[in-house]
């Protein structure tokens, strides 16, 4: 079957119908809207002039996020615990998906968006003739819903440097064949026809003979730059990222708070009334008042408790 099928033309959210080219970015680096939903999984790698648009049907198998603090430690003489000094805080996202390939034009579209992938882990030279011109280091924005994503611009892709992708082709599961024919006349079999509507006639020749897996499984880990303010104001005990919702775009918002801060010190209230003058609980209340301040009330005047008898 050439065409992609239903559930694949969902995931992109129609945007794809048949196998092309990705697209490509220019001036601006939002997401689409298949990857903001959750459909798909995309990279954008910003190290590269008018990116690519990398995507895969979010067939994710996990996803884990840790947060980690590192600090600096002092042990004093004669105390039980060291003193902590915070250095930094780091977060990592670990992510398994799976490109289980239905068709050839599936396959096709599948290793075109690996291809990219895997290319982009490279950095960018200013003279490629030599290996010591890196102009920019590899680093990419991925998106996947809310739960990876950057509180900027309401939700860009998470920036974020991918270190090395783990790349198993099942081949228990068996291959897709390419093999292009008749590339350009109308005796074309299917795989001409959707290279040649891809603008691939160039690179996949006539004859050309490919080995797609029906099933790749790809892993790999983000480790995430953070593009915005994080932490606390002392002063106001706002979170210094605002009310972005960080990490997940849920929560950490001040609206509605009943707590109090240090510029908003809660009101001072009246003390209670006291009892009547010359009442028993006046003459009680001032008989534990001197108790407190060492003097004791009796018939011909205040005493000092730690006088003796008259």
């Amino acid at each position: 079957m050439p065409k992609f099928f239903q559930t694949e033309i969902a995931a992109y959210g129609g945007e794809k119908n048949t196998f092309k080219n990705v697209k490509f970015k220019k001036n601006n680096l939002e997401n689409s809207d298949p990857a903001t939903a959750g459909t798909i999984l995309e990279f954008i790698p910003v190290h590269i002039k008018n990116p690519p648009v990398i995507q895969f049907i979010a067939y994710i198998e996990s996803m884990s996020d840790r947060f980690g603090a590192q600090f600096s430690s002092e042990q004093p003489f004669g105390r039980t615990d060291p003193y902590y000094v915070w250095k930094s805080n780091r977060r990592d996202i670990g992510i398994s998906w799976v490109l289980p390939s239905s068709s050839t034009a599936i396959a096709l579209d599948n290793m075109n968006n690996l291809s990219w992938l895997l290319g982009a882990l490279y950095p960018t030279f200013k003279d490629t003739t030599t290996a010591t011109s890196v102009a920019a280091s590899p680093l990419f924005r991925v998106r996947h819903a809310n739960l990876i994503s950057s509180p900027v611009r309401d939700g860009m892709g998470l920036l974020c440097v991918i270190q090395s992708v783990d790349v198993t082709h099942d081949v228990k599961d068996g291959f897709i064949s390419i093999n292009p024919k008749n590339m350009g006349s109308s005796f074309a079999n299917v795989d001409a026809r959707l290279i040649k509507d891809a603008g691939f006639e160039n690179s996949i020749r006539e004859g050309k003979k490919l080995l797609i897996p029906k099933t790749i499984k790809l892993n790999c880990t983000l480790n995430v730059v953070h593009d915005h303010a994080l932490g606390w104001d002392l002063a106001t005990g706002n979170f210094r990222g605002g009310n972005t919702g960080f990490p997940y775009q849920v929560g950490i918002m001040r609206e509605g708070d009943t707590g109090d801060s240090p510029t908003n010190p809660p009101s001072a209230s009246p003390p209670p009334p006291g009892p009547k003058k010359g009442s028993t609980a006046e003459k009680v209340g001032a008989i534990g008042q001197s108790r407190v301040d060492g003097r004791i009330p009796s018939a011909r005047g205040e005493t000092n408790i730690d006088e003796g008898p008259p």
